[in-house]
Order: structure tokens, then sequence, then C-alpha cells
């Protein structure tokens, strides 16, 4: 299933200062949030922007929303695929613009994100843009603001990839997401990037609201970091192995306390 403005012949391209930008949204059975993603993406200040949409196969009614809005979105599709890195691969093959931001189901830009790395691209020119994240609760109650902090990135995941916009040259290079991670590609990716010295431009403002919960903060996303850190040699990886145990632990304690309480 397929549908978007690239299936009626409109194809947008770069034109003179406006390059064109490309937004990926991975979903999949996402119907609670979806719609906010995707209207802080086609209500951007920014207009020259190419949205891509690779669904998982949804049955929740996700589907329905994203038919919703098929006359402003550039193209979506929806099958069964290998899992989140695997659709963000997609929808990077498939992206025609000089610059690729990934936006996720849950979560959603502020209305004059790409604006600002637009902005900042006339002068700076780097290969990577990233900034401060805004966490937001479940309904969208905003918390406090993470800031990024690229000389951490070989002990933790310092710079947040939702604010990541990357040169489209720059998977060219440096290759897209590795599937046989599942929860973490994107540290992977970044710190592929930066061993391969890719230029990092930090905007110091929040550019993406990031819905707390979900995998990243798993205590499974602490394996796969110890993998990924171990595999790029970045001195940290035996560090995480108490931070596993503490996370374990932690849940375990929840889950005892849960048990009783249900009594």
């Amino acid at each position: 299933m397929q549908g978007g403005l690239r299936l009626t012949g409109i194809q947008k391209q770069s034109g003179g200062d406006n390059p064109l930008v490309s937004v990926i949204t991975v979903v999949y059975n996402g119907a609670k949030h979806v719609e906010q993603t995707i209207t802080s993406v086609l209500n951007q200040s920014y207009k020259n922007i190419e949205y891509i949409i690779i669904d998982g196969g949804s049955t929740d009614g996700t589907i329905d929303i994203i038919k919703r809005y098929e006359d402003k979105i550039d193209y979506w599709q929806s099958e069964r695929d290998g899992g989140i890195y695997f659709a963000m691969n997609k929808g990077i093959s498939l992206a025609k613009g000089e610059l690729i931001g990934i936006l996720n189901a849950d979560d959603f830009y502020l209305p004059d994100t790409i604006e600002k790395i637009i902005a900042t691209d006339k002068t700076v020119h780097a290969d990577i843009y990233h900034g401060d994240m805004q966490y937001i609760t479940e309904n969208a109650h905003k918390l406090s603001v993470a800031k990024p902090d690229i000389t951490k990135m070989n002990e933790m995941p310092a710079i947040f990839h939702p604010t990541c916009f990357v040169r489209k040259s720059v998977y060219d290079k440096a290759g897209v997401f590795d599937t046989q991670y599942k929860i973490s590609a994107d540290y992977d990716f970044l710190l592929r990037c930066l061993k391969k010295n890719f230029s990092f431009h930090y905007i110091p403002e929040a550019l993406t609201c990031f819905r707390l919960g979900g995998m990243s903060g798993s205590c499974a996303s602490n394996i796969e970091g110890y993998k990924i850190m171990k595999f790029h040699q970045t001195g940290h990886h035996k560090k995480i192995i108490l931070r596993t145990i503490k996370c374990y632990v932690k849940t375990f304690i929840k889950k005892i306390i849960h048990l009783k309480r249900s009594k």
C-alpha cells in the first residue's frame, strides 16, 4: 500500500537558497501520536520539505490518519518490514533532499526547527546538525531540555539523534543504520560519523520534542550500548555493565512492589 504526491508526478527539488530537506517518519501502530508528528512537519515555517512516511503494516488506524494528509505527504508506504532501522534505511534510500531528518512517530518538531537548520547551513555547511531536545510527557507536557555533549559520545549517546539533520552525502559515505542493532543503531551511526571525521555543528536551541518512554530508555538499550562501545573500542564499554545491572535490579524491584500491591 502506498500513496502521496510522488505518485501523482510531483517531485520536489532544491532551488536557489531553498535546499530540499527530507524528513522521514517511521511508524508502526502509532495512531495515538502520529498526527501530531505529521502536522509538526507540514506546518514548518520552512516550506521546501519532502515528507516520507514508512509504515510497518499498522492495524490500529495509523493508515487512516496518514491518508488524511496524503495530499501534502510526498510519499508513504505501508508493508511489513524488518524493524525500525530497516524502515529508516528504506526512507533514506527514497529521500531526495540535501539534508535528512528522521522524526519518530511519538515525537514532533518545533514550528521553526527546519528554518533554523537552513539558516545555519547557509553559513556553516556542516555534515551533521544537531541541537537540544525538549523532553515531554505522554500528553505533551514539557519537562526539562536536554543539551548534548559531543565530548561524551564515547561514554553514552550524548548527541540526540531525533534532533539531527544529516547531509545525504554522509549516508552515501558512512553507510546507513546497522540493522543488527534493534534499539541503538543511531548511536552506532553517529559514532561511525565521528570516527570518519564528519563535521558536527551544534545549534543551542530545542529542535525536537521527545516523548519519554519506549525502548530507548530500557535495560536492553544498555546491553546494545555495551556491544556498540566495545565494537568501536571507545574504552568505556565496561562502565555500562554496572549501569545495566542497576537497571535490571530496579526493574525487578518495581515488579515485586507491583505484585504486592495487586494482591
